[in-house]
């Protein structure tokens, strides 16, 4: 059932879905705010606002889906700017958002991927609410990379989920409130593991370019859409791909493993998000598959501002960002 008419059966919605405030109260992320989602039809994960409003923990169907790293949940008081120190408090997850002035390679004053998964976000609120028949659910929230004198930018985040579809879609506005343009860098970095990720695992996408960003992931062209079995140290491989859009200017790609009878798609629009960024990484204890969508080509800030592909925003301006990641059987 999809609609209203669950409700014959339950004295509350809350049975069947709901979403949940809570605090860690120990190790690295003691403090963190999270908000856990179960949409009532087999996908729950969990918010963190003090973690740039990303995903970390995330199942479909009792099945992990999301990467973790062995650094586990840290507060974003422990952030380490420089070069790849952003690493040490990385705890992967279902989406690691990358940015806002600065996603890729460390550079000047960016260290990897930029600041905005360690901040925390204001104006946090949860709606759960009846809409077309259908029971949504909510989190939203804002998040600013801002300093006197400099820049100023401002994202609104909404995450929505609905009982009866397993996705969760992404939606992000960013203003730039200063008086000077500026520019966004973006790479939703979204991980997917153990057990969806295996040698059973499969990516499906329409024919389109694909484009090795190392020597090393030259050499692993030819196996781009399949992942082997973990190999103790085993260098990781990047592609960049430039999907086909359709409706709605959507590009999306799959991830299928048909021993688990599971699918997962990450859906992206185009317009503002031109290519997803494959990251494939077998090592042991690091066996992952990243889809990340991303209006970068992963260099860093000053590079892309050099050679004219870093995406400007006016004084002003709005830039709308919307991204979808949903399970089937």
């Amino acid at each position: 059932m999809k609609n209203r008419q669950v409700l014959d059966y339950v004295g509350n919605i809350e049975q069947l879905a709901y979403a949940r405030a809570a605090e860690l109260t120990d190790g690295a992320g003691r403090g963190n705010r999270i908000i856990d989602v179960c949409n009532g039809s087999g996908l729950s994960f969990t918010v963190c606002p003090d973690r740039g409003l990303d995903i970390v923990e995330a199942s479909y169907n009792g099945v992990p889906v999301a990467y973790r790293t062995c650094s586990g949940h840290h507060s974003r008081l422990a952030y380490e700017s420089g070069g790849i120190h952003w690493l040490r408090t990385w705890p992967g997850g279902l989406l690691t958002t990358c940015g806002l002035r600065s996603a890729g390679n460390p550079n000047g004053e960016f260290g990897l991927h930029g600041r905005v998964s360690c901040a925390a976000a204001e104006d946090v609120g949860v709606s759960r609410e009846w809409a077309g028949g259908e029971y949504q659910i909510r989190v939203r929230g804002v998040l600013r990379e801002a300093r006197i004198f400099g820049e100023n930018l401002r994202m609104t985040r909404t995450l929505s989920t609905a009982f009866g579809t397993n996705a969760i879609d992404i939606h992000d506005e960013i203003t730039n409130l200063a008086g000077t343009p500026d520019y966004v860098q973006l790479v939703y970095h979204c991980n997917f593991g153990y057990p969806l990720v295996s040698p059973d695992v499969r990516i499906m996408a329409p024919k389109h370019p694909v484009v090795p960003r190392t020597p090393e992931a030259e050499k692993g062209l030819a196996t781009w859409d399949v992942m082997p079995p973990p190999k103790k140290g085993a260098p990781e491989q990047c592609f960049f791909h430039t999907l086909p859009a359709g409706k709605n200017h959507l590009a999306s790609m799959s991830l299928v493993n048909e021993t688990l009878k599971m699918k997962m798609t990450i859906a992206y629009d185009t317009r503002t998000l031109p290519r997803l960024a494959e990251w494939k990484a077998f090592d042991t204890g690091a066996y992952v598959i990243g889809l990340e969508p991303t209006n970068t080509w992963l260099k860093g800030r000053a590079e892309e501002i050099a050679d004219g592909t870093a995406q400007k925003i006016r004084a002003g301006e709005t830039l709308s960002f919307k991204v979808r990641i949903s399970f089937e059987t």
